[in-house]
C-alpha cells in the first residue's frame, strides 16, 4: 500500500471548537490583539504522536511581490518563471507561510519559535490570538525554542514596545546562534543580502535577543531538549539555524523549518534564496535533508510551506511535495501503521 493511500486510511481525525470565553481566557490581555486582525480566528491543528500532542498554529503570512531575486538570484529570469508558474500560475507573487509549532510534553508547553510579530504589518502577527483561541494563555508558554534569529521567528517574543509577550518562559537558542548575531560584526560576507538588508537584521534581532537575554538557556545542536526534542544543526541559512525531530512511541516528525521556504526549493534545492547568511553553505544542507527525508519517508514540517506544512519529501525526476492529507480541520489522529 502506497503511503498517501495509508495516510487516507490510517489518519482519524475529530474536530475540536474550543472557545476561549469556556477556557476562562482573557483576550482584552493580549498584549498583540490589534483590531484590525480580529478576523483572525483559528484553534490550529493538533496533530496526536505517541503519546503527545503537537499543534501548528499560523502566525498570518508574507508576500514576496517580486520574488525574483530574493529566489534564485543567478538563474535566468526565463528559467525561473517557468518554474515558479507550476506552483503560483495565476500572479508572480510567492506567499510564504508563517507556521509555528507548538509542544504538549509532560508538564512543559513549549512554543517553537513565534512568528514575525506585527512588527512588519497586519499580514503577520496572529499567532497570540490563535493559541490563545484554542485555549493556551501566553502566560502558560514554559520554554521557547528559538530555531534561528530570523524575524519571522522572533518577532512575536516582544511587542512594539517592547513588553515581553510569553512572561514565563525559557528561551532556548543554540549556542552557535546566539553568539553569532550578537558577536560585534556577524560574518555576512557568504550572503547575497545587501549591506542595508543586512544592518536592518542585524539590528533588529540584536533588539530581540538583548530584550529576552536575562531568560536565555543556550544548547549545542545535537542535544536532546524535554526527553522527546532532537535537535540538530543545519547550518547555512543562519550559522546556528536547528532543526529537530520529535519522537514518541515509535512515530516521529521533522521539523525542518528553513530549509526550504517554498516548493520550487524543493525541486531546485541549488537555486538558494538571498535570506540565507552562507549561500553556498545552505545549498549543500537543503540537498542533504532533502534527500534523508526522501529516504528515510520521514513526516516533515516547515515553517513556510503551504498551511500546514506537514508532509513528505518525494523523488521523481526531481524532489518534490507531497502534502499529508486529513479530512477534518483541528486533530489529526497518527495511525501506528502509518510509515515514518
Amino acid at each position: 500500500m502506497d503511503r498517501r493511500r495509508a495516510l487516507k486510511l490510517m489518519i482519524s481525525t475529530v474536530s475540536i471548537m474550543v472557545s476561549p470565553a469556556l477556557m476562562g481566557i482573557n483576550l482584552n490581555n493580549n498584549p498583540m490583539k490589534k483590531d484590525s486582525i480580529d478576523r483572525v480566528k483559528s484553534e490550529g491543528l493538533k496533530v496526536n504522536l505517541g503519546n503527545i500532542s503537537f499543534y501548528i498554529f499560523s502566525d498570518g503570512y508574507m508576500s514576496i511581490d517580486k520574488p525574483q531575486p530574493t529566489f534564485a538570484p543567478a538563474i535566468s529570469s526565463s528559467d525561473f518563471m517557468v518554474e515558479i508558474q507550476k506552483f503560483h500560475p495565476t500572479k508572480k507573487a510567492i506567499d510564504l507561510a508563517i507556521n509555528v509549532m507548538l509542544i504538549k510534553v509532560q508538564e512543559k508547553i513549549i512554543l517553537i519559535d513565534a512568528g514575525m510579530g506585527n512588527h512588519f504589518g497586519e499580514n503577520q502577527g496572529w499567532l497570540l490570538n490563535n493559541i490563545e483561541n484554542a485555549g493556551i494563555s501566553r502566560e502558560s508558554i514554559t520554554d521557547i525554542l528559538i530555531t534561528h534569529a530570523h524575524r519571522d521567528h522572533i518577532g512575536g517574543l516582544i511587542t512594539n514596545e517592547g513588553t515581553i509577550v510569553y512572561p514565563n518562559a525559557k528561551y532556548h537558542i543554540a549556542k552557535e546562534e546566539y553568539d553569532f548575531w550578537m558577536s560585534d560584526n556577524p560574518d555576512f560576507s557568504n550572503s547575497k543580502l545587501t549591506v542595508e538588508q543586512r544592518n536592518t537584521t542585524i539590528n533588529f534581532t540584536k533588539k530581540v535577543l538583548n530584550r529576552i537575554k536575562e531568560k536565555i538557556v543556550s544548547f549545542h545542536p545535537g542535544e536532546t531538549l524535554f526527553t522527546v526534542i532532537q535537535t540538530e544543526l543545519a547550518a547555512g541559512h543562519t550559522p546556528g539555524h536547528t532543526i529537530f525531530t520529535i519522537s514518541s512511541e515509535g512515530k516521529s516528525v521533522k521539523n525542518i523549518v528553513d530549509i526550504f521556504h517554498a516548493p520550487l526549493l524543493i525541486s531546485n534545492p541549488e537555486w538558494g534564496i538571498v535570506f540565507d547568511v552562507n549561500f553556498e553553505q545552505a545549498i549543500r544542507t537543503r540537498k542533504q535533508v532533502l534527500e534523508d527525508c526522501f529516504k528515510n519517508k520521514q513526516l516533515v514540517m516547515s515553517s513556510h510551506l503551504p498551511w500546514p506544512g506537514l508532509g513528505y519529501i518525494d523523488k521523481r525526476d526531481k524532489y518534490y511535495w507531497d502534502p499529508i492529507y486529513y479530512y477534518m480541520p483541528n486533530e489529526i489522529n497518527l495511525g501506528s501503521d502509518i510509515q515514518n
